[in-house]
């Protein structure tokens, strides 16, 4: 006949405790939840640490409900140094909060902060309070712009650094009209040569036979496809830019965030810019310089390199 269960533990100062002859299943779970289990066998042992009590309060346990099922299956008293543990860990545990959210707003007013926040039809957007002066919000960026703008607040967009996002009015170039066929002076439908004789015709044959046949220009990318149309028109202008670079200077422009360039100007100057709102105007990228604190207009052929925001 197999011996019964354990149903409690003898704990110590050093923080651990141990369990003599086959824990019960219900002894088990508790101190595997609060503790971490170093040896089993004839006798098993757990330790604790202000890692393990931490598990327990992230898995929703409080400090005294912990204290209480600990003293229900201890043999003897708690001794101090665990219930000390217990109370220390408990003390800082959440201290720190970390949520999710979309984007945040925030502001000097918190009237103006909480008349958004209670507004019926902004309510779309998830708005919540962080403080009396921060928002946060389930919708993206750009969304939470324009739905508070339709609503005639005068919001403005931060970039990653924090600064103010410039926005800028698309630029709408006009094609050129194409000309209409150029005609003859003696009339339509009517050469003003005459047509070449076979003489001439057999001298521009041998002409082209003699001449060097023409090699493609060497593909600086090894054939690397582009995933979208901006890496293709970046790649197209800005000749002396790797693969990567070509795909992180277009994920600034689309994505809308900052990139540091290293640049060479007309002079034969060569700088390093980090810049911000892209816009792409081939041959030409519009952008705000942090280094100038001003709109810059950059050729794209005169970008020798592109490297994450510094």
């Amino acid at each position: 006949m197999l011996p019964a269960a354990t149903t409690t533990a003898r704990f110590g100062s050093d923080l651990t405790a141990v369990v003599t002859g086959t824990p019960a299943a219900r002894l088990v779970t508790l101190l595997d939840s609060v503790a971490d289990r170093e040896t089993s066998g004839t006798a098993s042992l757990w330790r604790f640490s202000a890692a393990s009590v931490r598990r327990a309060l992230d898995a929703g346990r409080g400090p005294d409900s912990i204290e209480a099922d600990l003293t229900a299956v201890a043999a003897g008293p708690l001794p101090q140094p665990l219930s000390y543990l217990i109370t220390d860990t408990a003390r800082g545990h959440g201290r720190i909060r970390i949520a999710s959210a979309a984007c945040v707003l925030h502001g000097e007013e918190p009237a103006l902060l909480a008349e958004i926040a209670a507004h019926r039809t902004l309510s779309r957007l998830g708005l919540r309070h962080l403080a009396p002066t921060v928002l946060v919000s389930r919708t993206p960026l750009e969304k939470t712009l324009a739905a508070l703008r339709a609503e005639g607040y005068a919001p403005v967009a931060e970039t990653a650094e924090g600064t103010v996002r410039v926005e800028r009015p698309r630029r709408h170039r006009v094609k050129a009209p194409v000309p209409a066929p150029r005609r003859a002076a003696d009339g339509p439908g009517v050469r003003s040569t005459a047509a070449p004789g076979r003489a001439e015709l057999t001298a521009l044959a041998a002409r082209l036979a003699d001449a060097p046949l023409a090699h493609p220009a060497p593909d600086p990318y090894h054939g690397l496809p582009f995933a979208t149309d901006t890496e293709e028109i970046i790649a197209g202008c800005a000749t002396r830019l790797s693969h990567a670079d070509v795909r992180q200077l277009a994920h600034a422009v689309d994505d809308g965030t900052a990139v540091t360039v290293e640049y060479v100007d007309a002079t034969g100057s060569r700088t390093i810019r980090t810049i911000s709102g892209l816009e792409l105007d081939p041959p030409y990228l519009y952008a705000w310089c942090h280094l100038r604190d001003a709109e810059r207009v950059f050729t794209l052929s005169r970008i020798h390199g592109v490297m994450p925001p510094t």
